[in-house]
């Protein structure tokens, strides 16, 4: 598998093809973008954004690096890894395009740049890590240089219609008539999202009460159009073995805003704690 950066960026504020220079991409109508020296690229115009500091911040985004590189969810990757080369293979074209719809720090994206570099797939692949928080895709872009890192939104994803294969939406909020507008026809989304058992150890521990909630259905995603082609599951228990480890995990998921104080200060008190790790794949096809 040949890694090649992305050549299907569009213009934010007018949707025309964008052509990536050495510093700059612009279009058409002489809107440019400059491309940060880390290598990013901001396509996240003032208008799209519905805050000053859209998305992660950076204590969030330190939380989740440090939790991510520890391994705990490494099984996770490897799930999804071995999931995406299987769809693959059999993918007919010779130039590809895969979508990390945000990607957050790039964990994901930049794991599975190494399995399709090892894999014996002989084809052209580009990859886009695409994120609303600027911390992030600055955290991201020090994974990888061979991956097209992008701040900009899902909702208003700057990107060719047609012209992306696969699209990953991992623990977040996906964007069905976006995304369905930049697939390729027979396209496909892998959703990954947390199971009724997922981190429960952890949630009775700051929640007075919790309940086992399924991961939402997939009917929003065949309103228009999309259908699910297979499921995956994965379950197994960790050992988080330090209360760094205990909070950064607590502080990279929605548990963090929702607990209360009392519940924050039972997770601050922990040195280690068994965890169940309960995970849904969903592959749906357009």
């Amino acid at each position: 598998m040949h890694i090649i950066l992305a050549t299907n960026l569009a213009c934010p504020l007018d949707g025309l093809p964008l052509h990536i220079g050495a510093k700059q991409v612009t279009c058409a109508h002489g809107h440019s973008f400059d491309i940060a020296r880390q290598g990013y690229i901001n396509l996240l115009p003032v208008q799209h954004k519905r805050s000053k500091h859209p998305g992660d911040s950076q204590e969030m985004v330190l939380a989740r690096s440090g939790l991510l590189n520890s391994g705990v969810y490494a099984s996770i990757a490897d799930k999804l890894n071995s999931i995406t080369l299987d769809l693959i293979a059999g993918e007919s074209g010779h130039e590809l395009c895969m979508l990390d719809a945000g990607c957050g720090e790039g964990y994901y994206l930049a794991r599975m740049q190494r399995a399709l570099q090892e894999s014996a797939i002989q084809k052209q692949l580009a990859l886009i890590g695409l994120d609303i928080s600027k911390p992030a895709i600055v955290a991201a872009a020090k994974r990888s240089k061979a991956i097209t890192w992008l701040i900009a939104s899902s909702k208003q994803p700057p990107l060719l219609p047609a012209s992306v294969d696969l699209i990953f939406c991992l623990f977040g909020f996906p964007m069905y008539d976006s995304f369905k507008t930049l697939l390729k026809p027979g396209g496909q989304i892998i959703l990954v999202e947390a199971g009724p058992m997922h981190l429960l150890e952890l949630r009775k521990i700051i929640y007075p009460s919790i309940t086992q909630t399924p991961p939402p259905d997939v009917s929003k995603a065949e309103a228009v159009g999309f259908r699910l082609r297979e499921e995956h599951q994965l379950s197994y228990v960790c050992t988080l073995t330090s209360n760094a480890q205990i909070m950064n995990l607590l502080q990279m998921t929605p548990h963090y805003f929702r607990a209360s104080y009392e519940g924050k200060q039972a997770a601050s008190e922990l040195e280690t704690i068994d965890i169940t790790v309960d995970v849904v794949f969903r592959v749906i096809q357009c």
